[in-house]
């Protein structure tokens, strides 16, 4: 008989240590236990690391973080107007273009003043990337076309990099011709087709 309870005080015994350790632990081990994978992948809960972003996803579900939100808030302030790409990355176009006089690769005042505003902030935001479009109109030979795209939009990029934006942020392409956002048959058409196009690469985080 005295063989039977010994096994049995030091089996109440545990049972009472466990019960201290729930009640130490908050009563119920459901409380403390990890609830996901998450937590059981970062196990001091309550403290899970933070994501710097934003949290709103673009059209594409791309992360739109602390540099979009204020590239978003210093366009709308300035009344520039501008579209959302689709994509991997942000990608915000500027809806208004930069015109140029028939074979001329020359920046007008007007678009000088716009381009030193929009330096002015580029210069402090490292984590946007600007890619510059240069184009043409039809008129002349399309040789010629190809350079004097390539010139305008080396232009742009001088007007910027002269406002302090990095050199090594800013990326050219020259279109000739080939990619007309109006008609080539009327001087309006090709007024509108003499143009920069800017569009700034948001970096994920």
């Amino acid at each position: 008989m005295k063989y039977l309870i010994l096994p049995l005080i030091l089996a109440l015994s545990g049972c009472s240590s466990l019960t201290d350790e729930m009640s130490m632990l908050g009563g119920d081990l459901l409380d403390t236990a990890p609830s996901s994978d998450f937590d059981v992948r970062y196990p001091e809960w309550g403290a899970q690391p933070t994501i710097a972003s934003s949290g709103v996803k673009g059209p594409m579900g791309q992360q739109r973080t602390q540099s979009y939100s204020d590239l978003q808030n210093f366009l709308l302030s300035n009344g520039v107007d501008y579209e959302v790409l689709p994509g991997n990355h942000v990608m915000v176009k500027l809806k208004d273009t930069i015109k140029f006089n028939s074979g001329s690769s020359r920046v007008s005042s007007d678009s000088q003043y716009w381009l030193d505003m929009m330096g002015s902030y580029l210069a402090t935001q490292p984590g946007i990337d600007i890619v510059i479009d240069g184009h043409a109109d039809s008129t002349g030979a399309p040789t010629f076309n190809d350079t004097l795209s390539m010139k305008r939009a080396t232009a742009v990029k001088q007007q910027l990099v002269r406002n302090n934006v990095a050199m090594q942020s800013i990326f050219t392409r020259g279109y000739g011709e080939y990619v007309p956002a109006c008609t080539n048959k009327t001087k309006t058409g090709k007024a509108c087709n003499r143009r920069v196009e800017v569009l700034f690469i948001v970096a994920n985080n």
